[in-house]
């Protein structure tokens, strides 16, 4: 089991698909030198590629297949992954450096120190193979992060299109799904009716959408004037509402609303006209495409309307062990570390104090991050959308991570979010700076 996903690499690569993605990857490796956009689009198709999975438990060991290529990508979704972290690594390798030096946000440093913690404890307790493959995996990301769109974040039109990747996450993770809907719906709602796309599970797909629609918010506002522009991109954010809705996830609800109120934190008008105006447009679409979700009761409904707190249990039981084990954590059973219900406590949890000290400095550090980009949104009001977006984006991952292990995990798509709202963030303080010091 720890070499699946080498060996699922080397058959990607073997294999006809794999050759012929080889050629592929090598000749857009080649034009993406030259244009930035194709560049920030490979790290968009990477994104999506985190979010890939299949759903498998003791009832389900097979999920129902998917439309082609969308069932030949979630069988190699990871190898697929790691074939795009390589090429963007080799992408920034040629890019040159820029005016700013340091690059990597200060966050990021602290949730290098809690891998760091987990692959310590996996190594001594648990699989020598998985916690090496894990540090490694980890490492290349942030080393990608480091030499590709962190040291790509130079000007204004790197900003936009760094934004805009997040955003064609969420596009190509729609029309895949639209396009699967179109031919086979219910393979992607087989569990308990609930939508789960071409990820592993519904709160997986509710991450994603949620995560994206703060750029999606950027990328309407941005442009002042009405045009078929401005239009594909509100139809493309609804189309997203709408599959997050399918999901029913609290979570991911509560993420994209708390995104919107933090987008929107200084704008009461515009945050009104636009829940009129996405409420009437989602009533049009719900009675349309499934009325059955506002006349009828559904899984997904039903779990909006549900009080019940779902998740105690398993708060309590990983209080209990972080409180038994405070230092260390709890002792390991198989192989590797399974994160629950919540990134603070999952991380005391499974950790100890050597794991939860540098998750929460990571959260803190986020918190700061927010609240200087909130004082240079007020200072300097032509950088609101910009500071807003990143604000919105951490705020709805911090959100989340109350409900979900979101922020613990490796390769996938919150990582991803959190890392690049992180670099968002960080080109615009020190855009800010250098401005302060030389124009200023």
């Amino acid at each position: 089991m720890n070499s699946d996903p080498i060996s699922k690499l080397l058959d990607l690569i073997l294999s006809p698909y794999g050759i012929l993605g080889i050629v592929i990857g090598l000749f857009i490796l080649d034009k993406a030198t030259r244009s930035r956009r194709l560049a920030w689009l490979l790290f968009g198709f990477c994104c999506y590629a985190t979010s890939l999975g299949k759903y498998q438990d003791e009832w389900i060991t097979e999920p129902p297949s998917l439309v082609f290529p969308l069932q030949q990508l979630r069988d190699m979704g990871r190898p697929v992954t790691i074939v795009l972290l390589i090429l963007l690594i080799i992408l920034g390798m040629q890019t040159q450096n820029g005016w700013r030096r340091i690059i990597i946000p200060q966050p990021v440093y602290y949730l290098i120190a809690f891998q760091v913690a987990v692959f310590f404890k996996v190594l001594i307790y648990g699989d020598v193979a998985f916690a090496l493959l894990a540090i490694i995996t980890f490492g290349a990301i942030v080393l990608m992060f480091k030499l590709g769109p962190s040291r790509w974040l130079q000007d204004e039109h790197n900003f936009r299109l760094g934004v805009w990747s997040l955003a064609m996450a969420g596009v190509i993770f729609a029309i895949g799904c639209a396009y699967q809907g179109r031919f086979n719906m219910s393979a992607m709602t087989f569990v308990q009716g609930r939508f789960l796309g071409t990820t592993g599970n519904s709160q997986h797909a509710a991450a994603l959408l949620a995560g994206t629609v703060p750029c999606f918010m950027f990328l309407i506002e941005s442009r002042k004037k009405w045009d078929w522009i401005k239009a594909l991109w509100i139809a493309l954010l609804l189309v997203v509402a709408y599959f997050l809705f399918l999901t029913g996830s609290r979570t991911g609800a509560i993420m994209g609303i708390s995104s919107i109120l933090f987008f929107y934190r200084n704008r009461a008008g515009s945050l009104l006209r636009l829940g009129l105006f996405v409420g009437v447009l989602l009533g049009v679409i719900f009675w349309f495409i499934s009325p059955e979700a506002i006349t009828e009761s559904t899984p997904a409904s039903n779990r909006f309307i549900s009080g019940a707190n779902t998740r105690e249990g398993a708060w309590s039981g990983m209080w209990n062990g972080f409180m038994s084990n405070p230092f260390f954590g709890s002792p390991l059973y198989g192989g590797r570390l399974v994160f629950g219900e919540n990134s603070w406590l999952a991380a005391g949890d499974t950790t100890g104090l050597i794991g939860f000290i540098p998750i929460v400095m990571m959260g803190l550090g986020c918190l700061k991050m927010m609240f200087e980009l909130h004082k240079l949104s007020n200072t300097k009001p032509a950088y609101f959308l910009h500071s807003s977006t990143v604000i919105a984006g951490l705020a709805g991952l911090l959100v989340g991570s109350f409900s979900e292990a979101i922020l613990l995990g490796n390769m996938s798509f919150p990582v991803f979010s959190l890392l690049m709202y992180l670099s968002l963030g960080k080109y615009l303080l020190d855009l800010d700076r250098m401005e302060n010091k030389y124009l200023l």
